[in-house]
């Protein structure tokens, strides 16, 4: 038996497997390895040690959030997640893993670690799961257990907060050994509240000011007004339902499916938001008209960050602007209790910045053995990379437009060749906002 870990000391336990040992500085790491969701589930208080020390580390690197999404997706693939131990037997990091495939060009399936979260399109800011001070060590013992195996092609790290030590120390290691890697930036946006909702008003711009203060107290004069937060989970299984259905409706009317259309995303919301309440991260708020909810916005609360992931909203209130009010009386209600941030995640849009949104980035880290085929992969992806910007740079805006239709239509084909999320439905996650 292997000795598993919790926030307090270590309790025997048959899941961990494969332990060795890494020494780095004066820092002796052991790695063993947990290969279903049941048996990482042994380790959740420590888990969750780490999550209290580390506050850099946002909440889609919670148990609940990547729990609830190997359970809706994850029953085709299979876990390796990796547990970094002191010498104590106290738990330094977690590195929840997945085996995915994808094909190259050339139909040549490669095999790609992904962190649990990462290929459906809706997680964001996720990360190597360590203590403070242990992310470097963490980060060279990730290195050392990939080198010993076979089993793997590429490494894919998407979506990891731009401020990570623990990938900084990866790519540093990974340039130590002189391993390739590709480094690229995703953009995000994020509002920095300040203390007062006046203070929040007077930065917003003249044009834009009005929706967030006028159009609310329109509605007020022409519809008997409620706004209210999903607090109790008996009413959790009908708000959802309401989401999804709002969701749809507006994205059926640019002919999108919107993002409820995968059973698997369903589960995934129910599965988590039960867990988020559970919690108290939940901010599930409606809108409703007249005793009809118009407008519904799925955000979470995570220390001193509101986070929004989905929304809706009725298309026959849309010149009622439900989705400003909403959004404003949620953003009034947030500062007065404190909230720092208000994270739009993913992307910069134009609509996000008239709320104050700031722009900022994500990173996705690839790596592979030298002389692999995945390094094979990720040079010709290089390659493709830089062609295109030379052909963006020099071809005329209508030719390069019709290029791009084509190529954002092949992409979504199901016989894609080189999507690398090919095991998820395309246009799954449809979270740009409403205003």
């Amino acid at each position: 038996m292997s000795p598993a870990i919790t926030g307090e000391g270590p309790v025997l336990s048959p899941a961990l497997h494969g332990r060795t040992f890494t020494k780095v500085g004066n820092q002796t790491i052991h790695t063993g390895t947990y290969e279903s969701w049941s048996q990482l589930e042994e380790c959740i208080a420590g888990w969750n040690a780490i999550l209290r020390e580390n506050r850099s580390l946002s909440i889609f690197c919670t148990p609940e959030w990547m729990g609830s999404w190997w359970k809706a997706f994850g029953a085709n693939k299979r876990m390796i997640a990796l547990a970094f131990l002191t010498e104590s037997n106290t738990l330094s990091a977690l590195v929840p893993l997945y085996f995915d495939e994808i094909r190259t060009p050339l139909s040549k399936k490669l095999t790609v670690l992904r962190l649990i979260g990462d290929g459906s399109g809706d997680s964001d800011g996720l990360d190597l799961i360590a203590r403070p001070g242990f992310e470097l060590a963490c980060a060279q013992a990730l290195l050392n257990w990939l080198a010993e195996r076979s089993d793997w092609d590429v490494c894919s790290l998407n979506t990891v907060k731009s401020g990570s030590f623990a990938v900084k120390g990866l790519s540093q290691a990974l340039k130590r050994v002189n391993w390739p890697f590709v480094l690229k930036t995703r953009p995000n946006s994020a509002v920095c509240l300040p203390r007062s909702w006046s203070q929040y008003v007077d930065r917003l711009s003249p044009s834009f000011r009005p929706l967030v203060t006028r159009y609310p107290r329109k509605l007020a004069k022409h519809y008997q007004v409620r706004i209210h937060r999903c607090e109790d989970v008996h009413d959790l299984e009908k708000g959802l339902e309401i989401l999804f259905s709002l969701h749809t409706k507006r994205w059926n009317l640019v002919n999108e499916p919107g993002s409820f259309g995968s059973q698997e995303r369903t589960e995934f919301y129910q599965q988590m938001a039960e867990g988020f309440l559970c919690k108290g991260w939940l901010e599930l708020w409606f809108l409703e008209l007249n005793g009809a909810v118009a407008a519904a916005q799925f955000c979470f609360r995570y220390g001193d960050t509101v986070s929004i992931l989905q929304e809706g909203f009725d298309p026959k209130f849309v010149a009622d602007k439900v989705g400003y009010a909403l959004r404003a009386a949620m953003l009034k209600h947030f500062i007065e209790t404190g909230v720092k941030h208000y994270d739009f995640l993913g992307g910069i849009a134009a609509h996000k910045q008239s709320w104050g949104a700031e722009p900022g980035e994500y990173l996705h880290l690839d790596f592979a053995r030298p002389r692999s085929p995945g390094s094979i992969y990720l040079s010709c992806r290089t390659t493709l990379a830089k062609s295109k910007e030379w052909l963006r740079a020099r071809l005329p805006c209508s030719a390069w437009n019709i290029l791009h239709e084509m190529n954002i239509r092949f992409k979504n084909s199901p016989s894609d060749p080189v999507s690398d999320q090919r095991s998820f439905p395309a246009s799954t996650t449809m979270r740009r906002s409403q205003g």
